[in-house]
């Protein structure tokens, strides 16, 4: 069972996440645990098919997990991005490559898994538990929850598990910041009426309110979006209403849902996601296209001259906005930032996480 003030953020496994898990010091990656969901493969817009095979697709997933990982700490693997129907070139499940990938680098990984997955995704999970012990993971969403039990208690038969070998998330998606009392209302009963409530190993519930794009933001600005996730979640907790507290997740500086959009008619602006204390701190410039990657300079200039900046020795994310700013090294692109924003936040939210008052 995770100590009360742990963490499990959910990560789109890509370069930018990746790195940023990379960067995190020993201390901590002791108070998280990463939620890795496999990214789709992208789409070839030019010739109307996928850019790589599946092979192709998880060559080098153990390789790069142990190298941004390589801690004793369990992990979490979720596929869900992955088609349904699409098998190694050997006949293997995707599911199961995966997971003797990470096996082979004595990485503690545990499936997740949700009802809606498939009979042949749900037989790698169980077969998973059956070899290494660890329990299973369910995604629970707000569908789930109008037959609960039903779809639970099948989902527990299928994967031969016990309650108490199982982390459940309760995945709130996007988390509208106009709709804070009504979402914390809505939580406190679904929690005290999950079935078998203090039999799970961990309940953890994740969200965020981080928009698909920042279009709200006007350009050449600095933006700020409440962090509902974290404040739902410190209200829940303190309010003495629940009957077992849950874990906090979050997306990191995230949507949810993968960017799928044609990048050929997508002008991206630069921008730094920044977290603070309660609130997501958005820098953005000007089109990346028409004004270049030089704006970086002066929008990491903006964040060490900002009062939430917590200074250069914070976190990897925090040394390299200084770095920036002070115009050392180059200005860095979105892939870069998204991997600063990523450090800083996991560092944030894990000291965040120590510092609140908890029952």
């Amino acid at each position: 069972m995770f100590d009360k003030r742990h963490y499990v953020p959910v990560l789109k496994w890509k370069q930018g996440e990746q790195k940023a898990l990379e960067t995190l010091t020993p201390t901590i990656k002791r108070g998280l645990t990463p939620l890795i969901e496999v990214a789709p493969i992208d789409w070839d817009f030019d010739n109307g098919t996928y850019k790589k095979t599946i092979d192709e697709h998880l060559d080098g997933f153990g390789e790069i997990m142990s190298r941004s990982w390589g801690m004793d700490g369990a992990i979490f693997v979720d596929l869900l991005h992955i088609e349904p129907n699409d098998r190694m070139e050997n006949g293997q499940h995707p599911l199961e490559f995966t997971l003797q990938e990470l096996r082979s680098r004595f990485i503690k990984a545990i499936p997740v898994t949700s009802y809606e997955r498939d009979v042949e995704y749900n037989k790698e999970v169980a077969l998973a538990h059956q070899i290494d012990g660890l329990g299973v993971c369910i995604r629970l969403v707000e569908e789930d929850f109008d037959n609960l039990q039903v779809r639970l208690d099948a989902l527990l038969h299928s994967l031969q598990v016990a309650p108490s070998e199982v982390d459940l998330v309760i995945d709130n998606n996007h988390v509208d910041p106009n709709s804070r009392t009504r979402t914390t209302l809505l939580l406190t009963g679904l929690i005290n009426n999950i079935t078998y409530l203090q039999e799970w190993r961990n309940i953890i519930l994740c969200g965020t309110a981080i928009p698909k794009d920042l279009s709200e933001i006007g350009a050449d600005n600095v933006g700020e979006i409440e962090r509902t996730e974290w404040l739902i979640w410190k209200k829940l907790i303190q309010s003495n209403h629940l009957t077992r507290n849950p874990t906090f997740g979050d997306y990191g500086i995230a949507h949810p849902e993968p960017f799928e959009a044609d990048p050929r008619l997508i002008r991206m602006s630069a921008s730094i996601r920044y977290t603070g204390e309660d609130k997501f701190i958005m820098f953005r410039g000007r089109d990346l296209r028409k004004y270049g990657y030089g704006q970086y300079y002066q929008l990491a200039a903006q964040i060490i001259a900002h009062p939430e900046y917590s200074g250069p020795a914070f976190s990897a994310g925090d040394q390299y906005i200084y770095d920036v700013a002070n115009q050392v090294g180059t200005s860095g692109s979105p892939q870069t930032w998204r991997r600063t924003g990523t450090s800083h936040h996991l560092t944030y939210v894990v000291n965040d996480l120590s510092n609140v008052f908890l029952p």
